[in-house]
């Protein structure tokens, strides 16, 4: 009987439509002469007479039996029920024919069949009687792993995700070859992880074809025939008895739901809403592929993959069938996550080839390039620098996960501009990196906990940016600053127990008002990098203070509009850490002691015995340098003074170890040429620049007020030098632009303390920390600058 389906189409009672052309006829024959005829007695012969012991499955039609022929190859045989309703010849016949047809290494091959009647005597009302008795049975390939069903488990054991994704493609290919593989498509009927069966590779083939219909031209029909097990069904069926392509498709999201997160994942899909779903599966993955991948890229190319097929999972579970996708088209999605991870992989092998040399590099330059033989020296200067080279291509670089704790301590507003430079935050972190948010009202609150940047993490941080201000800004004065920033701390120490300290963790703290911080109440575990609004509406003393305790920094802006600029510097920055926990060592020859060591707001540490010194640096991004300046007290005659190494902690955790470099000066007996005796430029540039942060350091000390003349006399400090060997002019040409941009400031804070003039502070933080910070409009931090094509200069 003929009837219209949902779209208009006519539809016709479905049935094995068994219409074949010429050319499977010859196919059949040909496979038909490949395919044993087994007898009932070899069976029993080969299975043990179909003990228990061999029986490896069984179904709504039949058992399963493991069976070894002469030739020693293993078989799964499946006996059929005998006299089940339902199972006659012409569903055995129509499971037969579709696996003669198939031919395709995601489906199961039939080795063999039986099909035998025998008549067995027995008494019926007093007489004897000849029954009819038939055997059916299909032999097929032996799959050594079982049913999928069996390797069904959540996302945090079982099966890994390579293994996992490759069932998934091999289940669609497998579906493709029935539903494309033909002129008339073949609908599998009861796709589920019962009927997916796993070679000893784990390759998942297609099984169980007893339901299988071959389509016409109709590929869309109705039927009155029970089909399929319930929690496979796809609506339609239910309540229309519709049959199309998109009935296996609606079964193959939910063994995907399975493959991906077990059985709990399927009833949780149903239980919340679908990005939420979708995103604790995601982190769930993620935490468990982290153990095992440590490179960021590919990392978050799996995690991409992960997205994607539970996206097409729930896809292919639509209630409409007509917003189902086509098998070719999930082929073709999952195929492209597979170039995606592909090139992940590619960078991250160039990446790690890359990392096996320094990821940090070491220089040292003497002073001059000689001492006469009969001179000593009290203070012999040594410039040693350290660089973390900067990679060509930055999209290669491996990232680190990085974990931001935004703390707010906003007093007045919170303008559209400040919702613009978070937005740059959330929007610059990928889905591997966690944020979490704290604000201070009487007292610090959560207002996200550390949550990955997916695409609802993200989605929910946003929607804390469109939420009444109250949550974010408080009117009233408050001392709790020091306490929410160590909530912040907690936040990340909290994430450290989590997960052994991987990652970069840092807190973002923004404030626009007069916060004073008691000295001793800052956590110095995690950077501090302190963004403030305003010349005189916040306290640059207590900025610079926790920016110093923190190995933070501190950044202002005059304009509520630079923030964004500002943050986008600092995400440009922080997402290129390049190694952590850095340390110099240096070792004095015989005859040679180290008076001091210059390391800015780096601690240093020189041996009681002057024989050894550290530097320590917590991080450095790739394309920053740190000069260092080590003062030795250089003997009569000695030529061989230090040697200079190291360590550090790569990206993935290991520690590696920098090349000793020995450090030599010549001592000529004769005298020594001008030349031999000149400070070399990079060693006397500097020497300048540390002149200008150690006066300008010391007239914050004392509090004397910027005059004009304070300046100037710092001035020729810098630029004429009591040993006489003068800065290159580049480097007098930079430092005297920092000097009027400060003199230009003594005429509006005369009445103020150095402490509390933001620029200054800010230039202090910058070049102490050898780190770039913004200092009202503009980043003029020369060096320490690594994101220029990313600000907007005004």
């Amino acid at each position: 009987m003929a009837s219209v389906g949902s779209d208009g189409a006519p539809q016709a009672e479905a049935g094995p439509q068994l219409a074949s052309t010429s050319s499977r006829d010859l196919d059949m024959a040909t496979k038909l002469q490949d395919t044993k005829s087994l007898t009932i007695q070899v069976l029993r012969e080969i299975t043990d007479d179909f003990s228990e012991e061999r029986k490896i499955g069984q179904g709504t039609y039949g058992k399963v039996y493991l069976a070894k022929l002469e030739n020693g190859k293993d078989i799964a045989v499946k006996l059929l029920h005998n006299n089940m309703p339902g199972i006659d010849d012409e569903i055995f016949q129509r499971e037969f024919e579709n696996l003669m047809m198939l031919d395709h290494h995601n489906i199961v091959r039939l080795v063999g069949y039986c099909y035998e009647t025998q008549h067995q005597a027995m008494q019926y009302k007093g007489r004897t009687i000849f029954a009819e008795r038939i055997y059916r049975a299909l032999c097929f390939e032996y799959m050594q792993n079982g049913s999928l069903q069996n390797h069904l488990s959540g996302e945090c054991n079982g099966l890994d995700w390579h293994v996992r994704y490759n069932i998934i493609k091999g289940t669609c290919e497998g579906l493709k070859h029935l539903h494309k593989g033909f002129d008339e498509p073949i609908y599998h009927l009861d796709l589920k992880p019962d009927n997916i069966l796993l070679d000893k590779n784990m390759v998942p083939k297609l099984a169980d074809f007893g339901l299988s219909k071959i389509f016409g031209d109709q590929q869309t029909m109705t039927t009155q025939t029970p089909l399929g097990t319930i929690g496979y069904l796809p609506m339609e069926f239910l309540q229309g008895n519709i049959v199309s392509s998109k009935f296996d498709i609606f079964s193959l999201g939910v063994v995907m739901i399975k493959i991906i997160g077990g059985n709990k994942a399927y009833s949780d899909c149903f239980e919340m809403p679908q990005a939420k779903f979708i995103d604790l599966v995601h982190e769930n993955w993620r935490n468990r592929m982290k153990k095992t991948c440590h490179a960021s890229r590919p990392l978050e190319a799996y995690c991409e993959q992960v997205n994607i097929c539970m996206e097409i999972a729930l896809a292919c579970m639509e209630i409409d069938r007509h917003k189902r996708p086509d098998i070719t088209d999930i082929i073709q999605q999952l195929t492209n996550t597979e170039a995606v991870i592909d090139k992940a992989l590619f960078w991250s092998a160039n990446s790690h080839s890359r990392m096996k040399g320094d990821l940090v590099k070491l220089r040292t330059i003497t002073g001059t390039e000689g001492i006469p033989d009969a001179d000593t020296s009290s203070d012999f200067p040594v410039l040693v620098q350290v660089t973390a080279p900067p990679w060509l291509r930055v999209e290669e670089m491996p990232r680190p996960s990085i974990d931001i704790v935004v703390v707010f301590d906003i007093a007045f507003c919170w303008p559209d501009d400040y919702r613009a430079a978070m937005r740059t935050v959330i929007n610059k972190l990928s889905s591997n990196d966690r944020l979490s948010v704290v604000s201070l009202k009487s007292r610090p609150r959560r207002l996200m906990e550390l949550t990955f940047m997916t695409n609802q993490g993200k989605a929910d941080a946003l929607g804390l940016l469109r939420v009444r201000e109250d949550n974010f800004v408080r009117h009233y004065r408050s001392t709790n600053v020091a306490a929410c920033l160590r909530e912040g701390a907690q936040v990340l120490q909290g994430r450290e127990a989590e997960e052994g300290g991987s990652g970069v963790g840092c807190i973002l703290f923004l404030s626009d008002r007069m916060s004073m911080i008691p000295p001793y109440k800052i956590s110095p575990e995690f950077p501090v990098h302190a963004f403030c609004l305003g010349d005189h509406s916040h306290n640059a003393e207590s900025m610079k203070y926790i920016a110093d305790q923190t190995s933070g920094t501190y950044s202002y802006f005059r304009d509520v509009q630079d923030v964004k600029d500002g943050m986008e510097l600092f995400m440009a920055s922080i997402m290129r850490v390049a190694a952590t926990s850095i340390r110099i060592t240096i070792r004095a020859h015989e005859g040679i002691a180290i008076s001091s060591i210059e390391s800015g707001s780096y601690g240093n540490n020189v041996s009681s015995g002057k024989i050894s010194g550290e530097i320590d640096i917590r991080d450095i991004y790739a394309g920053e340098h740190k000069n260092f300046i080590v003062y030795l007290t250089v003997a009569e005659g000695k030529k061989k003074l230090v040697t200079v190494g190291g360590k550090y902690r790569s990206l993935n955790a290991t520690s590696k170890q920098l090349p000793e470099t020995d450090l030599f000066v010549l001592r000529p007996r004769l005298g020594c040429s001008p030349a031999k005796l000149a400070m070399h430029d990079d060693v006397a540039a500097e020497l300048a620049r540390i002149r200008l942060v150690k006066g300008l350091s010391a007239l914050v000390e004392r509090g004397k007020r910027l005059n004009i003349m304070h300046m100037e006399n710092l001035w020729d400090s810098v630029r004429l030098p009591k040993d006489g060997h003068s800065p290159p002019k580049e480097t007098l040409s930079r430092l005297r632009r920092y000097v009027n941009e400060m003199k230009k400031l003594a005429c509006c804070y005369d009445a103020y303390s150095p402490k509390q003039v933001p620029y200054l502070m800010s230039w202090l933080s910058c070049h102490q920390w050898q780190r770039a910070t913004t200092k009202g409009e503009c980043y003029d931090s020369g060096a320490f600058t690594l994101a220029r094509a990313a600000w907007r200069c005004r």
